[in-house]
């Protein structure tokens, strides 16, 4: 494929893009992957080959310089002629013993500036670090191409590419999906304009007009201003299977145990600083994929959880309201989505759509924090070994760990793998200084791990 093909981009594609344009905050987010073993390079940058070749909206940049006066309205994805060897880095470390916290600040002040520009760059990079008895693997996603679910289905199509050539087998036919280059599109669907989606949209509008989200920031200037910041702290096995016992004994789900001790830990965090109590707001995304569905796009949507600290009593009272609300929330979002409004601002120009983002932005966010958990990760379950550690060819993958952006909320992004959980923390340092951001964690890891609820 040698001449130029452009491809439309979703709503959701430029949106992304756009934010990212206004606040001037990378919008990317890191998967780790801590590995012992024999690690190829040629195999890696093969496997790359084919995952790119699989995934081809990965060898695209994001632009609005294609021959069409469409390009004022509306982005294409440009198809590039990109190869394994052209995104994936490879760093010889000395023998310091990084543990899964450690590699992840050594990340983010060495290698972070792996900031991705799609109007110029693919929206993918991967970075190798060697150690003499460890590697880690480092995938840099960019948030306009791929949800968390969606890279997490990238990576585990990656190692099933790398194993067939890491061991020589013979490969699988498969074809290049041009389609789903601009999917998932948003469309104008009539029947959300009925008058039962016009007022429950306007309910919600005036709720966050009315009640402000608490804000849990320590720190004082703009919300979107400073350096990402991040803290990862793990929940091993034996605690991990704590939780679910406790999530069982009060018949809820672990999400809903998760939430709880974060609308705990905001309430006694803010009475701990002094802040006026106000409406806690937790923003949760969802998936609303079909179980069969492993494409590597943003199909990702979300609910707000509100609740006034009066109404957040003793942890078992906490855990039954949130749970109540959390399964209603998620029966509306299926059966009752928000208009969709997202739809209008196709015949708007795009330097101006940069602009209204950037002054209708509030200065403090919608919601108090972010809360996403990706459950359970299985890179590669048809090889693993005895101990439940799944395999890179010969290499054991020892650890998992996902970095999300940093945006107008502090968030933590919450994954599992072989029992263990993993939560990672991003803020700006106009959210939290480094040291706070470790006592926030810490207060959190205490109220999940009380054995009170």
């Amino acid at each position: 494929m040698t001449e130029k093909q452009f491809f439309p981009a979703s709503i959701i594609d430029e949106l992304a893009y756009c934010a990212e344009k206004a606040d001037k905050h990378p919008l990317i987010h890191t998967s780790i992957y801590t590995l012992e073993g024999e690690i190829s390079t040629r195999a890696l940058q093969e496997a790359l080959d084919d995952t790119l070749n699989y995934y081809p909206k990965f060898k695209c940049t994001l632009v609005n310089t294609y021959p069409s006066l469409k390009r004022w309205f509306r982005y294409r994805w440009e198809y590039g002629d990109v190869k394994g060897r052209d995104i994936l880095q490879e760093i010889e470390s000395p023998d310091s013993v990084y543990d899964h916290k450690e590699i992840v600040n050594y990340y983010i002040d060495n290698h972070y500036r792996l900031f991705i520009d799609i109007s110029s760059h693919i929206p993918l990079k991967v970075l190798l670090i060697r150690q003499p008895h460890q590697s880690f693997l480092i995938f840099v996603f960019h948030h306009a191409v791929v949800d968390g679910l969606g890279s997490s289905f990238f990576i585990q199509k990656f190692i099933h590419f790398y194993e067939a050539i890491f061991y020589q087998r013979e490969k699988e036919a498969y074809s290049s999906d041009f389609k789903a280059i601009s999917q998932p599109e948003i469309r104008l669907r009539w029947n959300q304009f009925s008058l039962p989606h016009i007022l429950h949209h306007l309910k919600y509008m005036a709720m966050l007009r009315k009640e402000p989200a608490a804000q849990i920031y320590t720190q004082r200037g703009e919300v979107t201003s400073g350096t990402f910041l991040t803290d990862v702290r793990e929940i091993p096995p034996h605690q991990f299977k704590s939780l679910k016992t406790a999530a069982k004994k009060n018949q809820v789900t672990i999400n809903s145990y998760i939430l709880a001790a974060m609308f705990q830990t905001i309430k006694k965090w803010n009475q701990q600083h002094g802040e006026e109590p106000k409406c806690i707001r937790i923003a949760v995304p969802i998936s609303l994929r079909p179980p069969e569905d492993c494409t590597a796009g943003n199909i990702m949507a979300g609910v707000n959880i509100s609740f006034k600290p009066e109404l957040i009593g003793n942890k078992v009272e906490t855990l039954k309201r949130v749970h109540k609300e959390i399964v209603l929330l998620m029966k509306g979002a299926i059966e009752r989505p928000r208009v969709n409004l997202a739809y209008l601002l196709k015949p708007i120009p795009l330097a101006l759509t940069v602009r209204m983002i950037k002054r209708l932005a509030p200065n403090s966010s919608p919601s108090s924090f972010v809360l996403s958990n990706l459950a359970i990760l299985s890179p590669n379950p048809s090889h693993k070994d005895e101990a439940g550690f799944h395999y890179l060819g010969s290499a054991r993958i020892c650890g998992i760990s996902v970095i999300p952006p940093a945006g107008q909320c502090p968030g933590i992004v919450i994954n599992t793998y072989n029992q263990q959980m993993t939560l990672s923390l991003a803020v700006l340092s106009s959210h939290f200084s480094l040291a706070t951001a470790g006592r926030f964690m810490d207060t959190f890891v205490h109220e999940l791990m009380a054995k009170s609820i």
